[in-house]
């Protein structure tokens, strides 16, 4: 059958994302000897023309659509993105197919039924999309029922008719290569320094309370052999000359032993990359780990700490505490491994102490060109530990199971107030950035700083553009304009705050705000 693949995701912040998945579908459906086109939608100028064209030229028997994001992950001033998905994705698709159409992706696992309901469609699959969607193709292709496919949710005459347990892969070995550049034009991507992807497992063992990646990917690792992890990138190397690799595990180093052997086999190669992972879990670095992450040609780091103080990291669900913080940054700091420390604010329980906590933790953690990235608020989703928890006290907290944009809000701390603190540490500490729309680039913006960059540090971290924005600011004074009229504009509340911290501290000294 000929299969006609959609990227959906336009996305871009904080740079454009290679759409991994989506060619892990195409490898696998190509390898059972279907008939396959990605339309990659990321830079599409008019997607509903780009639809259009794909349709009546190649003429698919079926639609793939694959949905990364339900939203831009922020509880504060939270950016919906499934309109805009359905506006110039799903309906130009409708318009000019009457076949079969179904959606996939890490959104479409978390609220596959919801998705399904909010676009009027008839399929989704959930979890691991290789083997399902090529089961599903290979009964449309010989007319059978399509009842009983892992991972697919039906829906008929507006209401679920089936709902299938996700199909996980157990050999992970057993899966085609992945040509990224058969499938979509890499340059694009690699004007914005897009890394190339891999995964060295799937599954999550963790228990976070915010996340939702063992609803995506179960509770149970899944390892790939070490030794295939290596062969794959030395072979996507030498076929795209891009050696920009990102490790895009939901944590990287556990378990720990694993990692450490994907790192010897990859060193054993002698490539010349520019590593990077996404997860990297404080409670599981060690010495000899970040040594062998330096060997393996890793460039920078995200570590996923998202609070600086040992009760908030408690109610988040982690099993580290402030001291493996602390002892992480100083080994990854010992290799110069430059870090993107990841904060996530409004736990249950936060409070003006708490916050206060964390702030001076990651100041004594952090270097000044270390990225601080902070998130303000919780956005819920469905299936996470705490959507769970606040669907118990209070069924009416969502009407669509979490699918529109929902946030958690601190009883003793509202979300305006942690926003409010949060902005008073930004104008003060020139490598904190907080991540809602006040401070994404403009798409030009970005094209021209990577451009520079390419010039002059092609080995430097994306994220190093924040640093020099921040510092840019400073210097023309547009820092302290913008903090002035922030002080004006909530002039009442900060007041109001130092009040309160005064009365706390018995007429202490106020620091927090």
């Amino acid at each position: 059958m000929k299969v006609a693949l959609i990227n959906s995701n336009r996305f871009k912040h904080p740079w454009p994302v290679i759409p991994f998945g989506l060619c892990c579908i195409a490898a696998a459906l190509e390898n059972e000897g279907h008939g396959v086109q990605v339309l990659d939608l990321c830079f599409s100028r008019n997607p509903a023309n780009d639809i259009h064209s794909t349709i009546e030229n190649f003429r698919p028997d079926v639609v793939g659509i694959s949905i990364r994001n339900i939203d831009n992950a922020g509880a504060y001033k939270t950016q919906f993105l499934l309109p805009q998905v359905n506006e110039e994705v799903i309906t130009p698709c409708k318009e000019v197919f009457s076949g079969p159409i179904v959606i996939g992706g890490p959104a479409v696992g978390i609220s596959g039924i919801q998705m399904l309901h909010f676009f009027d469609l008839p399929f989704a699959i959930c979890g691991d999309g290789e083997a399902a969607m090529v089961e599903f193709v290979g009964r449309l292709a010989r007319k059978l029922p399509l009842d009983g496919i892992g991972g697919l949710v039906r829906r008929e005459g507006g209401k679920i008719v089936e709902e299938n347990p996700p199909l996980r892969i157990k050999d992970l070995d057993k899966l085609p290569f992945v040509r990224f550049q058969r499938y979509i034009d890499l340059r694009l991507y690699r004007r914005y320094n897009s890394p190339l992807q891999i995964q060295t497992k799937r599954g999550c063992a963790l228990q976070c309370s915010y996340c939702t990646y063992n609803r995506i990917e179960g509770r149970e690792y899944r390892l790939r052999t070490p030794q295939q992890v290596a062969d794959d990138i030395e072979r996507m190397v030498s076929e795209t000359g891009i050696n920009h690799i990102e490790f895009t595990d939901s944590t990287f180093n556990m378990p720990l032993d694993h990692a450490k052997a994907v790192l010897r086999a990859l060193i054993e190669k002698g490539l010349d990359l520019n590593c990077r992972t996404l997860g990297l879990n404080p409670g599981a670095v060690d010495e000899e780990l970040v040594d062998l992450m330096k060997k393996a040609g890793f460039q920078d780091v995200d570590l996923g700490i998202e609070s600086g103080c040992d009760a908030m990291l408690r109610s988040l669900g982690k099993r580290f505490t402030k001291d493996a913080i602390l002892q992480a940054g100083r080994l990854l700091h010992e290799k110069n491994i430059p870090i993107c420390w990841c904060l996530l604010l409004g736990a249950p329980g936060e409070t003006e102490e708490t916050l206060r906590e964390t702030f001076e933790t990651i100041t004594r953690a952090s270097s000044a060109w270390d990225l601080v990235a902070i998130g303000v608020g919780i956005r819920v989703y469905n299936g996470a530990p705490i959507a769970e928890q606040m669907k118990q006290e209070n069924p009416a907290c969502t009407a669509d199971d979490f699918l529109s944009p929902v946030g958690y809000s601190p009883e003793t701390l509202d979300l305006i107030t942690i926003k409010m603190i949060t902005k008073r540490f930004f104008f003060r500490n020139l490598n904190f950035v907080i991540i809602d729309e006040d401070d994404l680039l403009p798409d030009a913006v970005m094209k021209a700083v990577y451009a520079v960059k390419r010039l002059f540090a092609p080995r430097q971290p994306n994220w190093k553009m924040y640093l020099l924005k921040r510092r840019l600011q400073k210097y023309t004074g547009s820092s302290t304009i913008a903090s002035l009229i922030f002080d004006l504009k909530h002039r009442k509340l900060l007041s109001e705050l130092k009040q309160k911290r005064k009365e706390a501290t018995a007429g202490g000294v106020d620091d927090l705000v």
